[in-house]
């Protein structure tokens, strides 16, 4: 009776962040479900080789096709990123595969996402009919081409970046402090998954990118949900350690 779970005050932050990333998939889903005629009533959209051509500025169908596949491959890094993330967060599978081993894969696969991130937005800058500079790049909101979903864009993967170079500043943040400032990853998430759905019709409609979008964010929702509510095994583990030693 007197034993007390210690993951339940510890998963007060990341369920608020829950919160947050449930609301933004639910709201921006709603609005597809419910006003499919409302996307479809806005051609041609801004920034694509019909709106170049409208405004006669030349529009490179190469770079194009390099901005897409970085996007698709970052979605992908980023997924799966979160997803090991929470894995090692979590200690699944340690018995078979070894933590460092976990460890440097979340690592390489953040810094994947980041670089492919990276290269996708470097790629509107040779697309006049975006009008974007380097201020443009790097300071979110002030475009002039679709100004919201790619200051989206802009934050998430910003927010992301840092989240990712505080890892220098853990001994000095301390762990627990470090790790609340990492659980904005969530947010990064979020925000970037905000830019794909707003900027572009694609994901808004049914097909093979839609699909592969939602079963992205599905799966990040669902190893968030995992990582605030976790299992009665593990909260038994934590009220009762093993005599060999403890919590591991």
């Amino acid at each position: 009776m007197g034993t007390q779970v210690p993951s339940v005050g510890r998963g007060r932050n990341a369920a608020a962040v829950g919160t947050v990333l449930a609301l933004v998939l639910t709201v921006t889903v709603g609005c597809c479900l419910t006003a499919p005629g409302a996307w479809a009533a806005e051609p041609p959209i801004p920034g694509s080789p019909l709106d170049a051509y409208n405004h006669h500025v030349p529009y490179d169908v190469g770079v194009h096709k390099i901005a897409r596949l970085a996007a698709i491959i970052a979605y992908v890094l980023m997924v799966a990123t979160v997803v090991l993330g929470v894995m090692l967060r979590l200690r699944f599978m340690q018995q078979a595969v070894n933590r460092s081993t976990f460890y440097g894969a979340h690592m390489t696969l953040a810094l994947s996402a980041t670089i492919f991130g990276g290269m996708h937005g470097l790629t509107f800058l040779y697309q006049p009919i975006w009008q974007i500079g380097w201020t443009q790049l790097t300071v979110p909101f002030v475009g002039g081409v679709q100004r919201l979903p790619v200051g989206f864009g802009i934050l998430g993967t910003e927010l992301a970046i840092a989240v990712a170079c505080s890892l220098w500043l853990q001994r000095r943040l301390g762990y627990h402090r470090w790790l609340k400032f990492h659980q904005l990853a969530y947010v990064a998430f979020a925000l970037l998954w905000l830019h794909i759905f707003l900027v572009h019709p694609e994901p808004r409609h049914l097909n093979p990118v839609s699909v592969g979008i939602a079963a992205g964010a599905g799966t990040v929702l669902l190893a968030l949900l995992i990582r605030i509510f976790p299992s009665r095994s593990r909260l038994r583990q934590h009220a009762f350690p093993s005599s060999a030693g403890g919590i591991k």
